[in-house]
């Protein structure tokens, strides 16, 4: 092989090393933008489920309060009182 053909062979494996170096290079940067559109979406869903918990937080408090609401109505048409804890306690007095 002379000199000739040797420098068309190493400006050939050249041309293909830019190349592949180039697309993976143009890879890379794709990847790193999908990554950050996925990183976006995952926190508005960390946000959306953060104020769901609270949501339903809340509604458990309010179903609670309700349903002692209506126990202690009942239990009052019973005679029964209701101590701190939702207890019922019997406050009629039998002879």
């Amino acid at each position: 092989m002379d000199a000739g053909w040797a420098m068309v062979v190493a400006a050939v494996v050249a041309a293909v090393g830019a190349i592949l170096v180039a697309l993976l290079d143009r890879f890379r940067k794709e990847n790193s933008r999908d990554h950050e559109v996925v990183l976006g979406m995952l926190k508005i869903m960390h946000k959306s489920q953060a104020r769901t918990e609270e949501k339903v937080d809340h509604v458990g408090e309010r179903l609670t309060d309700h349903l002692k609401f209506h126990a202690e109505k009942e239990g009052a048409k019973r005679g029964k009182r209701f101590n701190q804890a939702g207890n019922a306690k019997n406050t009629r007095i039998s002879k």
